[in-house]
């Protein structure tokens, strides 16, 4: 890409087309001028722009003809824009859901086109980052339904269902549960796949800036603002999907504002005067009950009612206990790869730990512990002192071992603690412990931790 971007101009009017391409190579774009849609589809199949600004009226194929075949024979990836000298709402929203990346009625303010290239360009930076979010997404996906459990295999069900509609999708689930890789799953399966993949986490931000960075706003609207303005992330999901991660702690005053996008598919920046017509399809998550929300008057019924056209429940780890050690197996391999080690496994006692576990962190949780045994193991067994886990193993484990199970357990965890501590050193270890040298050898020993 050149600095300020390749344009292509298509205008039937060529006075206006001739003139709109001057001013923008004097801004610094690399314009070219095309008379008619027929014409500029045959320019494209040799050679590639950043952005297409076409007119709506046109002889012959028509702006929204244009457009439609445009994305049918090149795919969507180049933003385009639409100019029209008889503009309608009806019409805007037409062009948008076609596809568009912007409209403007002639004549056509300067500075406003091209800052609006200036975004176009960027939502291509954007398109490429998701890119690689979503060969990220292929690892998550793994993360997520791998195992067994027929509450996790129902739940792939649905979400690809689900993502071949554009309703608005409601997450409920416990932290660290999966609930955005379960988002960008239903978003890469869709037919919006290749427009970006935008997550907002509504817990994150003050008042005065998860407005902003939803809605925008124009230069100079507010001390502190940026004179160019910012165009917040509603609109910079065009034609994709946004994402709104714990929705339950959103302020009540940015409620109404997004219940009004969604009702009106229109949004109106902060300190704007003019509506711009938005194309997204909106996923929402919460750890919390919403409708005790409703009932302490912090969320709206409204509002519910719109995000939650369909609810997906993420289950907690601990409720998907069979997925346990196919989940850490994959995460044992990702990692093993990751830190340059050979493939290694857990010991007996470690599966064990790890099934005794509730995991309140779910998935989060269960990945850490195994990245840092990873990290932490000097062989190619993982035992239960490398796992880190915080907390006692549950009751249900504790009643399944009998008193030699347990005692052994604590005693590899023990010994593998401090024989890393003390770097291998058995006379430091006796001094730690208050055990003799020749008890530790033979504990070392039939632990593995020692070969003879």
């Amino acid at each position: 890409m050149t600095k300020n971007g390749r344009i292509l101009l298509v205008e039937d009017d060529e006075d206006f087309g001739r003139s709109l391409a001057l001013i923008l190579k004097h801004k610094g774009f690399l314009p070219q001028w095309s008379a008619s849609g027929e014409q500029a589809l045959e320019l494209l199949a040799d050679k590639r722009f950043d952005v297409v600004i076409t007119d709506m009226l046109m002889p012959g194929m028509n702006g929204l003809e244009f457009l439609r075949k445009f994305r049918e024979l090149y795919g969507a990836d180049t933003p385009v824009v639409m100019i029209t000298g008889y503009g309608s709402v009806n019409e805007a929203v037409a062009a948008m859901k076609a596809g568009a990346f912007g409209y403007f009625l002639k004549p056509v303010n300067q500075d406003e086109i091209c800052l609006t290239l200036e975004k176009a360009m960027e939502m291509g930076r954007l398109k490429t980052e998701n890119l690689l979010l979503r060969e990220e997404l292929k690892d998550c996906k793994g993360d997520l339904f791998i195992g067994t459990s027929p509450r996790i295999r129902h739940l792939f069900e649905e979400a690809a269902a689900l993502a071949q509609s554009d309703v608005n999708v409601l997450i409920t689930g416990e932290s660290g549960s999966g609930k955005e890789v379960l988002a960008r799953f239903i978003h890469d399966r869709s037919p919006r796949s290749h427009r970006p993949f935008l997550a907002i986490n509504c817990q994150a931000y003050a008042l005065s800036l998860i407005e902003s960075e939803l809605f925008g706003y124009r230069g100079g609207s507010f001390t502190g603002a940026k004179a160019k303005g910012k165009t917040g992330k509603i609109e910079n999901a065009a034609g994709g999907t946004l994402f709104l991660d714990e929705i339950g702690d959103l302020d009540l005053t940015v409620q109404v504002k997004l219940l009004r996008v969604l009702e009106t598919r229109m949004i109106e920046p902060i300190g704007g005067s003019t509506a711009v017509p938005v194309d997204f399809r909106l996923i929402c998550a919460t750890n919390q009950d919403l409708a005790e929300r409703i009932k302490a008057k912090v969320f709206r019924d409204d509002l519910y009612y719109r995000i939650n056209t369909v609810r997906l429940d993420m289950p907690p780890l601990r409720e998907r206990a069979e997925d346990i050690l196919a989940l850490a197996a994959h995460f044992l391999q990702r990692f093993s790869a990751d830190q340059k080690k050979g493939l290694l496994r857990l010991s007996k006692a470690a599966e064990k730990r790890l099934l005794s576990h509730d995991w309140p962190g779910n998935i989060r949780e269960l990945k850490n512990a195994v990245e840092a045994a990873v990290a932490l193991t000097k062989n190619d067994v993982i035992d239960v002192a490398a796992l880190r886990i915080d907390g006692m193993p549950s009751a249900n484990c504790l009643v399944s071992q009998n008193f030699a199970e347990a005692r052994a357990d604590f005693e590899r965890s023990f010994f593998q603690s401090h024989f890393e501590a003390c770097d291998g050193n058995v006379t430091e270890m006796a001094r730690r412990t208050g055990v003799d040298r020749k008890q530790i050898y033979k504990k070392l020993y039939e632990y593995g931790l020692l070969k003879k």
